[in-house]
């Protein structure tokens, strides 16, 4: 699993509340610098505490650029060219973690620790220019004056306790520690006093009426969706592969960049079909093929090696290009269709939103399945030794290896110790192995709950169909022929 530390992205309220009051180019260009000087400075930091210092920095700076970027492509770009625009977004997506994977070990081979995060300081700098570029600053009438945001601050503070509760809580065994306890239980107040607060004092710059739809919710639901199915990539075969095989980090990240040829492929192929094929559609077929690789999947045996998941991860891939694309388009076709993008109140809100349920999706999703594999792995443990006994005389076995690893052996005291501690490594992999097919399993069923869901959509009309998309040109008529 890859060791690079994180810098969580903040709550997703923040970055909408900069962008209403001073505009997207200025936050983001601020946000930028401020990425990467941080990125700099980390890993010259003489003391833990400054380096969590940075940390914190960094990750409230990175986090700005999701929200704020997918709420200027779905209001500034041609209605024709947004499923173009949703799948560049896309890209990072699915395929960060996987260049992440890899860059992580051959910088650690090769280079030092540090250029984890002096890398990350330059890849920003070309960010900064195409923001300076191609993002118009905001005219001054169109932002929002100042006001109070006393409720906004206690929303982005439980969310950001919640967020911690969620993402330490399998390392901190849950409810029996005080810290997630009180993360929990504060989060849940000032979540109750934010919401009481916008109920006495509403925000001029969120507009949450355009969040009522049968969609949105569905497509809420689905988001959450996708990002659990991506742990396939980010979490499953990893932990697979490291625990069985001894896989090291460059090792997995070879296999997961074999990822990104079906999705620099896949990415614009969904994004052009998307032009004559329904959203719904997109999205049937992408759970769909998820589904079918997952229960494939889910009879992996212990001697897989990683040229056994190349053709379901090329295929998945594709299958999660067409999930998470459908489901992002459907948002942003969604946001012109009840004009929530025609209003910035609407579209702050929406945002915000979906971007906060894309962050408590992962943690969430990311937490459960560690929590579920360690579960399931204690069950398949606890059922293989109990049917040892009544599967075949386990003594006599024990016996039978005991002298046939004599040789290896420092006495006979020796070979039944060593005959067990085989036995003990062989349930332990196999105990494994039927905790990873559980979770191949459990990521089949839940694309079966989304293709349901799926179903329960009301439609959504093809991108020239949609509210400001320009009508296509009349035919040219034919020259009559004399």
């Amino acid at each position: 699993m890859s060791t690079t530390p994180r810098t969580s992205p903040p709550p997703s309220t923040l970055p909408i509340i900069l962008a209403a009051r001073f505009g997207h180019r200025r936050v983001l260009l601020h946000a930028g610098v401020i990425y990467s000087l941080s990125s700099l400075l980390l890993p010259l930091a003489p003391r833990v505490a400054l380096t969590l210092i940075l940390l914190v920095i960094g990750g409230l700076s990175s986090g700005t650029f999701y929200p704020l970027c997918l709420s200027f492509i779905a209001r500034n770009l041609p209605v024709r060219l947004l499923p173009f625009g949703i799948a560049a977004y896309s890209m990072d997506l699915l395929g960060g973690a996987h260049v992440v994977q890899a860059l992580e070990g051959f910088y650690m081979d090769h280079f030092s620790w540090h250029w984890l995060f002096w890398n990350q300081a330059i890849l920003t700098l070309p960010m900064i220019f195409c923001v300076y570029v191609g993002i118009p600053a905001t005219p001054k009438d169109q932002l929002v004056p100042k006001c109070g945001y006393s409720g906004v601050v206690f929303v982005c503070a439980a969310l950001t306790m919640l967020y911690i509760a969620l993402d330490q809580g399998e390392r901190l065994d849950w409810y029996n520690n005080g810290l997630i306890n009180g993360l929990l239980l504060a989060g849940t107040l000032l979540f109750v006093a934010g919401v009481i607060k916008r109920r006495v004092d509403p925000y001029p710059f969120l507009d949450f009426g355009y969040l009522k739809g049968r969609n949105i919710m569905i497509l809420a639901l689905l988001l959450v969706a996708v990002r659990v199915l991506l742990l396939r990539s980010a979490t499953i075969i990893p932990l697979f592969l490291e625990a069985l095989h001894q896989y090291r980090p460059p090792e997995t990240g070879h296999l997961l960049l074999l990822s990104l040829i079906p999705y620099l492929i896949g990415l614009p192929l969904v994004a052009h079909m998307m032009r004559w094929l329904h959203v719904r559609w997109v999205l049937f077929i992408g759970f769909s093929v998820v589904a079918l690789v997952s229960f494939y999947d889910a009879h992996t045996l212990s001697t897989w090696i990683g040229n056994d998941f190349i053709t379901q991860q090329m295929i998945g891939s594709v299958a999660i290009c067409m999930a998470l694309v459908g489901t992002m388009a459907g948002i942003v076709f969604e946001g012109l269709l009840t004009g929530a993008y025609r209003n910035r109140a609407g579209a702050y809100a929406q945002g915000a939103f979906f971007q906060v349920a894309r962050l408590f999706g992962s943690v969430a999703g990311a937490s459960a399945l560690r929590r579920f594999i360690l579960v399931r792995e204690h069950f398949w443990q606890t059922k293989l030794v109990a049917g040892l006994a009544a599967a075949w005389p386990f003594g006599e076995r024990v016996a039978y290896l005991g002298v046939a690893l004599s040789p290896q052996a420092a006495g006979p005291l020796q070979r039944p110790e060593i005959a067990t501690g085989l036995l003990a490594k062989s349930v332990a992999e196999q105990s494994l192995t039927l905790a990873i097919d559980d979770s191949f399993m459990l990521l089949a069923w839940i694309s079966v709950v989304s293709l349901v869901a799926v179903g329960l959509m009301t439609p959504i009309p093809l991108p020239h169909r949609l509210p400001g998309a320009v009508p296509d040109p009349p035919p040219r008529p034919e020259p009559v022929k004399s």
